[in-house]
């Protein structure tokens, strides 16, 4: 499950990993002075596209931003400093050990470079100030203790496949991660209900509905998945009623609302749902489908696939709504 980068950052600060001060956004704000305004996506590359600006203006940088379909917004304070390196922690699969790859120099193209090292932490013992002065002699700055123990901690204890800062900043007070790129292991997810749901606390509500004049009803998680179901439903020869994404990390609540508030609309005969989890979690979403069924009254298609996908399926099925293993067999069931 790869996480948002203010997601990533939330669980920086929870292990000790100093972040820039931020907020997130899903309209335009003002804010006063320089700030740094990024696009939170899951996918990298964001500089290169232009999603990561520092600017005095952003309301009019999130609006420019839109443009390009991202929700959901980090605004963060500007952090001069004077230099930037790379840190990251992953499971070493030949040792079963963690991984730390370091280099003196982060940034964009730090793929590109050939000053990289990795340091294997046995994992039968701690993390040592052997291992610590051995990886700060390599970049060249005295100072990361608390940053390598933050990121171990990550891979040992929440079941992290990746955690990375690129880049880590070094300020006058400090380093500072100014980026997040952490990959939780689908598999462990349930030995961190604590975790999920502080991550769920700072969610903004992702919700966008758009009515049209169809008759079957349509809900995904995301933009695209939510498009490309009604496009689905087109081909078919279906008619989209509506646009519905409920964003990621829908819990149960806001699956009850998003079933009722589509299976509302008299026109609505049919509703077809189209979920991919990852944050958002399969069983949270058919339990939400469960409740909202008793009260719309109206079948319901369901493709379901991701976190906790088995629970969530018995959850369904166990109420006589019939889960399917791809969108098109709901697609095609419903517009029988």
């Amino acid at each position: 499950m790869k996480l948002y980068e203010y997601e990533g950052k939330r669980l920086f600060s929870m292990v000790g990993i100093p972040v820039p001060k931020g907020k997130i956004t899903k309209e335009p704000i003002r804010e006063q002075g320089k700030v740094v305004v990024k696009a939170q996506l899951l996918e990298g590359g964001r500089g290169k596209r232009g999603l990561v600006k520092v600017t005095e203006d952003s309301y009019n940088t999130i609006l420019e931003m839109s443009k390009n379909g991202v929700n959901i917004f980090l605004i963060e304070e500007f952090i001069p400093h004077a230099r930037e390196i790379y840190l990251s922690v992953m499971m070493d699969r030949e040792t079963g050990s963690p991984m730390v790859i370091a280099s003196p120099f982060g940034g964009i193209n730090i793929e590109e470079s050939k000053d990289v090292k990795t340091f294997v932490i046995p994992i039968d013992r701690p993390v040592l100030k052997y291992d610590i002065e051995l990886i700060e002699k390599f970049v060249g700055y005295r100072g990361l203790e608390n940053i390598v123990k933050g990121l171990v901690k990550m891979v040992l204890e929440y079941d992290a496949e990746l955690a990375e800062i690129n880049p880590l900043a070094i300020t006058d007070k400090g380093p500072l991660a100014l980026d997040s790129k952490v990959i939780l292991d689908d598999n462990s997810l349930y030995r961190h209900e604590d975790l999920l749901k502080e991550l769920q606390r700072e969610k903004p509500v992702t919700e966008s509905y758009v009515e049209l004049d169809g008759d079957i009803g349509i809900i995904g998680n995301g933009a695209g998945l939510t498009m490309a179901t009604m496009d689905l439903v087109k081909l078919k020869g279906g008619n989209p009623a509506d646009f519905l994404d409920v964003g990621g990390g829908a819990n149960t609540q806001e699956i009850v609302h998003a079933v009722t508030r589509v299976g509302s609309n008299p026109k609505v005969r049919r509703i077809i749902i189209n979920i991919f989890g990852g944050i958002t979690r399969c069983d949270e979403v058919a339990k939400g489908i469960v409740e909202a069924y008793s009260k719309i009254n109206k079948p319901i298609f369901v493709r379901l696939t991701g976190t906790n996908e088995e629970e969530g399926k018995k959850i369904l099925e166990s109420h006589g709504i019939k889960v399917y293993e791809d969108a098109l067999s709901a697609i095609g069931d419903a517009l029988r």
